[in-house]
């Protein structure tokens, strides 16, 4: 038996739309994997560049799928994890290079805990490799009221890579960066929700895993490096629009009636904050884009409310085991308030901690 039939497959999707400047490193580093059962392919959202035929003149061990229109991020991978042969299946933006070991302690994690149904690597920066990296650090949480943040990265301040969160732990959510995914657990809660387009698609769908009994985990052995602002910058209004408006999209479809209840006559008011100061900075084009944010859920009640009864219906375990997952303060006061920094700061990370074990 050879050790390709060892070693369950692996399938790395990445999506690509005009990405051509990032392709060369992205598939250098991916031949250079030490994996021994990996199958790649690049989802094309319809690309006016020279990325597929780049990629197919360069790369042949990768299978190109190339979409008839920018199907954006959500549908864009969809469309990879449909072909997708893997036993797990990693989403990998196209604004990455890798270490040549990353899967092989991934898909051992995997393989020793039956009921891991995502995972993630440590994700560092590119252009200071040695700070854990905006988009993915090393993994993600969420606060009382839904505000997602990283362990390594608090709102817009990242920290250096001291080896301070090396320990593999429980997540709320993975980057979706880099995220590895059981095809399994997939074919139990579903792909990525569509409706999401870009941005936090990937949370709303490990908040789903979450419902359905599955564990989320940081694997920090296994590394990677992320172009920060890659794809699209922070600071960018397309972006504001797209956090604030499918962050209510996501509680409003996953969290349990009596604690959204609970929760939105909190929340509304700290966007409505967050919207006076933006008008306040002078930054007039993400204001408008919270309330255009704003503005979309209110037209789409009903599409929230049909997708909410999809997800509720696949609910195996209680907001109470959800809650438990959760970080119980609230990230916006201790960040903005009481000035902290760092993920090791927070005043109940120690709570968060105990309650991963």
């Amino acid at each position: 038996m050879t050790t390709m039939e060892v070693q369950p497959r692996v399938s790395v999707v990445t999506l690509n739309w005009n990405g051509m400047r990032f392709l060369k490193e992205l598939f250098d580093s991916l031949e250079k994997c030490t994996y021994p059962n990996l199958e790649v392919i690049m989802v094309d959202n319809c690309s006016t560049d020279e990325s597929v035929a780049f990629v197919r003149e360069n790369y042949p061990f990768v299978k190109v799928v190339q979409n008839d229109q920018n199907y954006m991020y959500a549908r864009g991978n969809n469309e990879g994890l449909k072909v997708a042969e893997g036993k797990y299946v990693c989403l990998l933006n196209n604004d990455v290079d890798v270490h040549p070991g990353f899967i092989e302690p991934i898909v051992a994690a995997f393989e020793a805990n039956e009921k891991m149904g995502a995972a993630q690597p440590k994700i560092l920066g590119q252009q200071k490799r040695d700070y854990l990296e905006y988009a993915g650090a090393c993994g993600g949480f969420i606060d009382w009221l839904g505000y997602t943040f990283l362990r390594g990265r608090l709102f817009f301040a990242t920290e250096k890579d001291e080896g301070q969160y090396d320990q593999p732990l429980p997540l709320f959510w993975a980057s979706g960066a880099c995220i590895f995914l059981r095809k399994a657990t997939l074919d139990e809660v579903g792909l990525l929700d569509e409706n999401f387009i870009m941005h936090m698609e990937e949370v709303d769908l490990c908040w789903r895993v979450r419902l359905g009994g599955w564990e989320i985990w940081s694997v920090p052995e296994a590394k990677i490096w992320h172009h920060v602002g890659g794809t699209l910058d922070q600071d960018n209004p397309r972006k504001t629009y797209w956090n604030f408006r499918n962050n209510m999209f996501l509680l409003m479809k996953n969290m349990a009636l009596g604690n959204l209840l609970i929760r939105l006559p909190l929340r509304i008011p700290l966007d409505g904050v967050a919207f006076l100061l933006e008008l306040l900075k002078g930054h007039f084009a993400n204001a408008l884009a919270i309330l255009k944010a704003y503005g979309w859920v209110l037209t789409h009640l009903p599409l929230i409310w049909r997708q909410r009864r999809r997800s509720q219906q696949k609910r195996r375990c209680s907001d109470g085991r959800i809650f438990s997952r959760m970080y119980p303060g609230s990230l916006v006061f201790e960040y903005f308030i009481l000035g902290k920094r760092k993920f090791s700061e927070l005043l109940f990370v120690d709570k968060l901690l105990k309650s991963q074990r």
